[in-house]
């Protein structure tokens, strides 16, 4: 993804990682993305961050890593996966940090976790990052950038709610 988007977009403000799952909410990002105290923002990434989560052991579990691979007892603070926003001046940064670091294969962690943490790149929590299920209320769909476990055929539903114009959501 890094890679990519430096070949290709290397002058993009902005990039968004997001999974296959999740209903974006563009024009919500938009308005995050330009918001005074955002738009000249540089080195950070923004999404739901995770602070003190502790690699899991477990063998069984999907997101087990080994202590070779992180031999740590906490990961750095990282934004989750399923959808982060990443300024356009970190991106070459990152890039070339990653072929220094142990591969890690949870690319959440290992992008905004461990390689922002050695840039000193800014991870910032954003509430708007719902990186969850929600409720398929039109309020919670205007409120969110991201939400998480979206199949295909419900995107076309919450866009339609996203864009009903009836609904009025308090602030």
């Amino acid at each position: 993804m890094l890679e990519w988007a430096d070949t290709y977009c290397p002058r993009a403000p902005r990039l968004l990682k997001t999974d296959d799952d999740m209903f974006i909410n563009v024009p919500r990002l938009l308005k995050f993305a330009t918001a005074p105290n955002r738009v000249n923002a540089t080195k950070t990434i923004w999404g739901k961050v995770v602070k003190k989560s502790l690699p899991k052991r477990t063998t069984k579990s999907k997101y087990y890593v080994s202590p070779l691979q992180f031999p740590g007892k906490v990961f750095p603070d990282f934004a989750t996966g399923p959808a982060y926003l990443v300024s356009g001046d970190a991106v070459r940064l990152l890039l070339g940090a990653a072929g220094g670091e142990r591969y890690l294969r949870l690319e959440d962690v290992f992008v905004t976790g461990v390689l922002a943490a050695r840039l000193k790149i800014s991870r910032v929590h954003s509430a708007e990052f719902y990186n969850r299920k929600v409720a398929p209320h039109p309020c919670a769909v205007q409120r969110g950038i991201a939400i998480h476990m979206v199949r295909y055929h419900e995107q076309f539903d919450l866009w339609r709610k996203l864009l009903d114009g009836k609904t009025k959501c308090a602030s």
